[in-house]
């Protein structure tokens, strides 16, 4: 048995996604509060743009 304590799934997986922004975003967005500004942006931009193609996708598809 292994006497290390791990860390939750959720926290490891946060830990993944950080190092993965970390690998793409400039220097300057890579400090604590810059991050989070920029993947709120993101997530807001995400939302936009899938709004937008399914409301596209759902009138080509009703007719």
């Amino acid at each position: 048995m292994k006497n290390k304590k791990k860390d939750s799934v959720f926290k490891e997986a946060w830990n993944n996604m950080s190092d993965d922004f970390n690998k793409f975003m400039p220097e300057k967005l890579r400090a604590k509060q810059g991050k989070k500004k920029f993947v709120l942006w993101l997530f807001v931009l995400e939302l936009v743009i899938l709004g937008v193609v399914g409301k596209l996708i759902y009138q080509w598809w009703v007719g």
